[in-house]
């Protein structure tokens, strides 16, 4: 078990060769997340939305559309996005550089929406 005693399952699993994996909350898609590839979210959502960047095997055939389904996705505000680390050695960067954590072979990383929301302030356009 993992997380709490959450049992660990495959069923909704994949295994990534990638340059790495982008996860943004709804007020982070606007920018960097949709210059990637992503998709544009509603500021008012809770919802996270990953990306998958460059997919190693994603001109493979019998497998593009498949992994094209998977590259990016919306993780519903209940939902949680667990990682497993299969590289000897990494790091998970949050905020762009502000936040680094080395990683190794086997570390898991849990990802959810459940932080207390940050307000948003903007500018009116009328002024």
């Amino acid at each position: 078990t993992r997380f709490s005693g959450i049992p660990y399952s495959v069923t909704n699993s994949i295994n990534v060769w990638s340059s790495g994996m982008w996860v943004s909350t709804a007020t982070g898609s606007s920018a960097a997340m949709a210059a990637a590839g992503g998709k544009h979210m509603n500021t008012s959502s809770r919802d996270l939305q990953y990306l998958i960047r460059e997919h190693m095997i994603e001109n493979h055939p019998s497998t593009k559309q498949e992994l094209a389904d998977f590259n990016n996705k919306i993780v519903g505000s209940e939902e949680q996005l667990t990682l497993r680390w299969n590289s000897q050695k990494g790091r998970i960067f949050i905020d762009g550089s502000h936040l680094s954590h080395n990683l190794e072979l086997g570390d898991e990383i849990l990802i959810n929406a459940k932080a207390p929301p940050l307000s948003l302030f903007t500018r009116d356009a009328a002024l």
